[in-house]
Formats: structure tokens, C-alpha cells, sequence
């Protein structure tokens, strides 16, 4: 039995691993060889700005709290960013809105940077200068995931709109381990605000490469963010259509709830690493968690059936939910790393079970709204969870901070639970 179980489970694992290859060389064929990359490297802002923010405001102020609100509010900006652009993605002349967004960001960074030292840690002029710099930080994921529609189509090519977001969720962890890393080197060797200024020459150099691109010429896909909905002349079809308006909302709440879920953990990082007089490398521990998240994340981005993945999303939840309960036990640096390093793993695999779900929970084109503000829900629960994270640790300890990532791993366990119900009631035609 053991000689016949070890080489099955080598040829899954081999499997998994050739999966998201076999995507990648398709999707370079059909965009481009660079095309895949660049969709990595334009989303290092999206992360920098936010952990830039955290670090220099929290080193000025001596509040991790500060430092987490002022985070927050570049998220909440960034969202509603994501969500304007989703909207506009539908307009023959796109490139003007990216194009000011590219011009603004840079602006407002310099802004930010100029209250720091002249206010200090001032909150009333922080955070209006924090949720300007995110209004005009583009979402990139949003972007490209667009892009990539109107890519596909431009070139016959829809067989590959699947693979597409899969690559898309595995940049998205990607990316974040990236910016991370690359910002803890920045705050280590040249100080927490070198961070934001780099952040915005990625920000002004990654508009140009989308508007250069030659993607950039095609038209863009209909995207109707506003259907309009037949009448239901019966109870039971009212009552299909709840269920199903049910399981399209439920990937939007796990998406919220892991966004939480990032975000304490990173306001618990930035609580813990105060408390041990080491705010200036939160970015090198975030990354450590990036780095197994990612690659959990490409390892999940394998493709597999619709019943799968709805198991996938149950089953990494539920070990998110018993990874998180961990937070609470290191003392130190060394146990934080490995902890940090046991939590990784449980992320990516949700993010990727999540977009997934909203993409098969929605016909097209009405997916393509529903990624959308999934991707900008997670955003708003990152913000939600790095704010009650770090100021409920300010308060009242670190192990305080530390039960904000249960919590927010029980939400996505929960909606992922509560979707698997819907969508067997909803298949079966059975129950409320």
C-alpha cells in the first residue's frame, strides 16, 4: 500500500507544479513573453505605499495605532481607486484616467512626505495627505485583470480567460512578497520614507509600460456594472434568484474576511516589532509570511473542478482559522519569523480558492464586475483589520492584537462554509 500511495501523491504533486507553468507559457504565447511579468512588477506599489506608510508614521509618531490608521486610509483610497477604474474600464478612452492617476501619485506622495516632517504626527493633517496618495494609487490588479480580457479577445483566444485570473491571484501574492521585501530593504538601508519615493517612481514607470503597451490599443470588453433583471413571475424563482444572489456575495465576504486577515496580521507584526524596538524591519517579517503564501499560492493556481475548489477554500480556511490561533504564542523574534512562516501558506491558497469561486459564482460578463469589487473588498478588509489589530495592541498588548487573525479567519471559514450550503441548495433546488 505505501509503495503505491508515495508515487501518486509524487505525480500530484508534479501535477500541481506543471499546472500554473502550462498556464504561464499559454498566456506568454497568447500576451506577449514579457506581457505576465510586468502584470508581477506594476503591483509592487500597491503594496510599498501602504507598508512605507505604516513604517515612517509609526517611527515618527511612536504609535504603531497612527501608523495603522494612516496605512488604513491609503487602503481605503486604493479600493476606491479600484473600484473607479473597474467602472471605467468599459469606455473606449481609458487612457486619460490612468494616465492622471500616473501624474497625481507622485504628487501626492511628495505631499505625504512633506506633512511628515513638517507636522510630525499630526493626525488631522495625516490622513486627509493618506487617503489622497491612495485615491490615486491604481489598483494594478484591477487593471490587469481587465487588460487581460480585452487581450484574449483581441486575439480569439477566451479558452485562456480562466487561466488568466488564476495567474492574475498568483501575482497578487507575488507581488505582495516582493514589495515587502523590497521595502524592508529600502527602510533598512535608506530610511521609511526612500520607501514612498520609490513606490511612486515604480508607480509613474509601471502607467507608462500599461499605456505603451500594445494591449493598451484594443478595445475594451463590455463590462455591464448595472444588468437589469428579467421579472420573476413565480415564489420559486424569487427564491432561486436570492439564493444565487447569495452566492455571489459570499465570495465578497471572504474576500472581506481575508483581507482582514492580512492586515491584522500585519497589525499584530507592527505591534509585536515595537515592543521589541524594531518598527524598521516590519516589512522583512510581513515578507516572511508573503514568501509561503506565494508559494502556496502558485502550488493552489493549479486547475481543478468547481467542486474542488469550493472544498479547497473550506478546508485552507479551517487551517488559516488553527495557523492564526499561533500568532499568540512567540516571544520573539525567532518565533514570530516561524509562526509567520506556518501562517504563509494558509493565505494563498484562499486568495486564490476566493477569486476563483467569484469567477464561477457569476455568468459572463457579470464575473468580471464581481472580481472586481472582490478585489476591492479585500482591500477594505485589510484596512478594517491592520486598524483594529494595531490599535487594539496599542491598547492592550500584543496577545490582544493577536485575536484579530482568528477572527477574521473564522469570517472566510465561515462564508466559505455558508456558500458550500447555498450552492447544494441552490443546485438541488431544494430548501430556503
Amino acid at each position: 500500500m505505501p509503495s503505491t500511495s508515495a508515487p501518486q501523491l509524487l505525480g500530484r504533486l508534479s501535477a500541481a507544479a506543471r499546472g500554473p507553468l502550462a498556464d504561464s507559457r499559454r498566456l506568454a504565447a497568447a500576451g506577449g513573453a514579457l506581457y505576465p511579468v510586468l502584470t508581477l512588477l506594476v503591483r509592487l506599489p500597491q503594496t510599498m505605499v501602504p507598508l512605507g506608510v505604516l513604517t515612517t508614521v509609526a517611527l515618527v509618531s511612536g504609535s504603531p495605532a497612527l501608523g495603522a490608521l494612516c496605512a488604513a486610509a491609503v487602503t481605503v483610497g486604493s479600493a476606491l481607486c479600484g473600484l473607479a477604474m473597474g467602472a471605467a474600464a468599459t469606455w473606449r478612452r481609458r487612457w486619460p484616467g490612468l494616465l492622471l492617476v500616473g501624474v497625481l501619485n507622485p504628487l501626492a506622495v511628495w505631499w505625504l512626505l512633506r506633512v511628515l516632517a513638517a507636522q510630525g504626527a499630526e493626525p488631522a493633517a495625516l490622513l486627509p495627505a493618506c487617503l489622497l496618495t491612495g485615491l490615486v494609487l491604481p489598483q494594478m490588479g484591477v487593471v490587469c485583470r481587465l487588460r487581460w480580457q480585452s487581450l484574449l479577445a483581441g486575439s480569439d483566444r477566451g479558452d485562456l480567460l480562466e487561466p488568466s485570473q488564476r495567474h492574475e491571484s498568483v501575482m497578487d501574492a507575488v507581488g505582495t512578497v516582493l514589495a515587502a521585501g523590497l521595502a524592508g530593504l529600502l527602510a533598512v538601508r535608506l530610511g521609511p520614507a526612500a520607501v514612498l519615493a520609490v513606490a511612486a517612481a515604480l508607480t509613474v514607470v509601471s502607467v507608462a509600460v500599461l499605456l505603451l503597451h500594445p494591449s493598451a490599443r484594443l478595445p475594451p470588453v463590455l463590462v455591464p456594472w448595472a444588468l437589469g433583471r428579467p421579472p420573476a413571475p413565480t415564489h420559486a424563482a424569487r427564491q432561486r434568484r436570492r439564493r444565487q444572489s447569495e452566492l455571489r456575495l459570499l465570495p465578497v465576504v471572504g474576500a472581506v474576511g481575508l483581507g482582514a486577515l492580512v492586515g491584522s496580521v500585519l497589525g499584530a507584526v507592527v505591534v509585536f516589532a515595537s515592543s521589541v524596538d524594531a518598527v524598521v524591519s516590519v516589512s522583512w517579517l510581513y515578507a516572511v509570511a508573503g514568501l509561503t503564501s506565494a508559494a502556496a499560492a502558485v502550488l493552489a493556481s493549479a486547475p481543478v473542478g468547481a467542486g474542488r475548489l469550493r472544498n479547497r477554500w473550506v478546508v485552507t480556511a479551517a487551517a488559516s482559522v488553527l495557523a492564526a490561533m499561533l500568532l499568540s504564542v512567540p516571544d520573539d523574534a525567532a518565533g514570530m519569523v516561524l509562526v509567520l512562516a506556518l501562517v504563509g501558506p494558509t493565505v494563498g491558497p484562499v486568495l486564490v480558492a476566493v477569486h476563483g469561486i467569484a469567477d464561477q459564482a457569476a455568468q459572463r460578463p457579470r464575473a468580471t464586475v464581481l472580481t472586481t469589487v472582490t478585489t476591492s473588498a479585500m482591500s477594505v478588509g485589510i484596512a478594517a483589520g491592520l486598524v483594529l489589530s494595531a490599535w487594539s495592541g496599542e491598547q492592550w498588548g500584543y496577545r490582544t492584537a493577536a485575536l484579530w487573525p482568528v477572527l477574521s479567519a473564522s469570517v472566510v471559514l465561515a462564508a466559505a462554509l455558508r456558500y458550500v450550503h447555498r450552492w447544494q441548495r441552490t443546485a438541488t433546488g431544494t430548501g430556503r
